[in-house]
């Protein structure tokens, strides 16, 4: 196989594997944004306070304890991106890298967390389309 073939393989193998990662973490921030595991908790927002982001951007991070029906003796703050106010109660729900996100009530935000892993999905699909052609086509 010509050394320009096995980069081209080796750099479609890598953005496909990249893609399955993005597809992944979509996924997973969608089922903890819908709460579909159930393990959402009541959060009271003690304090709100506005950021600024890396590009010049604001957001609102909140933070709060955590109140779980199960322990009540497990005291923790949850800090989560959230456009509230202090003394709101919300329901978050813990992803899988151990940070909050606000559980998503409205439609729009229900329907972006269910589409959103469409669009690496997609990239996926086509970058390992594009392997497996590159590895599959005949020396020239």
């Amino acid at each position: 196989m010509p050394k320009g073939r096995v980069r081209a393989v080796v750099g479609y193998a890598a953005l496909t594997l990249l893609c399955a990662a993005a597809t992944t973490w979509c996924v997973l921030t969608g089922i903890a944004k819908l709460n579909l595991m159930g393990n959402a908790v009541e959060v009271r927002l003690a304090e709100c306070h506005q950021k600024e982001g890396a590009k010049g951007g604001t957001y609102t991070v909140c933070s709060g304890p955590v109140h779980t029906t199960r322990n009540a003796t497990n005291a923790r703050t949850a800090k989560l991106s959230y456009k509230g106010h202090e003394g709101e109660t919300i329901r978050a729900a813990r992803t899988p890298w151990g940070s909050y996100d606000a559980v998503d009530t409205d439609f729009v935000s229900r329907s972006i967390s269910i589409l959103l892993p469409v669009v690496p999905l997609l990239g996926t699909v086509g970058a390992g389309a594009l392997t497996v052609r590159e590895f599959r086509r005949p020396a020239a």
